[in-house]
């Protein structure tokens, strides 16, 4: 994994085939030198940070909620070559299913990325290969510090890159390969399953002067929250699959089998 795509990245933009421009979803890529997580959100979902909870929204507020998006789980990518023109480029794949967490069963992109960095690495492009997409992202400042990764004891993930965490918890329901918008159509208006197949959770905290606290949410009302990152940057003993570190040299995972099928 090349160290140039450690770190956390934030979208300015995407650009679609058909010439759509979406510069108003926030999007967040947290790469740790082999794990990943990403939360992309619409911005309407703040206004549903004073409900507390599936039970305080409306249908067409659940459906909203189905819109967003997440994932966690495992990026390989080549080696960085540089072109002619002097551009540092690369290809990356991520593994989600059977390693990581998914907000949606089936992914909207299920390609690799083609990768380029600036002249100062801190800004990244990505197409599709197929030209589906155009994306930019930006290198959050001082996500190199401090990286990490723990699994809790109820199989939640807390990943860290300096100043920004992005905590995950599963759903505990098993969903079908479908997008999660069209399962919480499909629902009508039963609230249970609805709730069942939206709870599943992608928060994105930031370091503040009293730690970290979520600012952005699949569960809207989550934002400002606390997120225990201390307990990470001590616990090793309980760490798996990966160790905090201090710098972005090393990071322990072992062996993990990808299904590439």
């Amino acid at each position: 994994m090349p160290p140039e795509l450690f770190g956390c990245w934030k979208r300015a933009w995407i650009e679609f085939a058909d010439g759509r421009r979406d510069d108003t979803t926030e999007v967040w890529w947290l790469q740790l030198p082999s794990r990943v997580a990403d939360v992309r959100l619409d911005p309407a979902l703040r206004g549903l940070a004073g409900r507390g909870g599936f039970d305080e929204c409306s249908l067409t507020e659940l459906n909203l909620l189905a819109g967003a998006d997440g994932s966690s789980g495992i990026t390989r990518s080549s080696t960085i070559e540089v072109g002619s023109d002097g551009v540092r480029r690369a290809t990356a794949e991520w593994f989600t299913r059977g390693v990581g967490v998914n907000f949606h069963p089936v992914s909207a992109f299920p390609e690799p990325g083609l990768l380029s960095w600036s002249d100062d690495g801190t800004v990244l492009i990505e197409m599709a290969p197929s030209g589906a997409y155009v994306e930019e992202w930006h290198l959050v400042p001082g996500s190199r510090d401090q990286m990490g990764h723990l699994v809790r004891d109820d199989g939640s993930e807390l990943f860290v890159s300096g100043p920004v965490a992005i905590f995950v918890r599963d759903r505990t329901v098993d969903l079908p390969a479908e997008r999660l918008t069209t399962l919480v159509a499909a629902a009508g208006d039963d609230r249970g399953r609805i709730a069942a197949l939206l709870d599943c959770e992608f928060s994105v905290a930031l370091a503040g002067e009293h730690g970290y606290r979520i600012a952005a949410s699949t569960l809207p009302w989550r934002i400002g929250a606390a997120v225990d990152v201390e307990s990470l940057c001590g616990a090793e003993s309980v760490l798996r699959e990966s160790v905090v570190v201090e710098s972005v040299v090393v990071e322990s995972e072992g062996d993990v089998d990808v299904d590439l099928g």
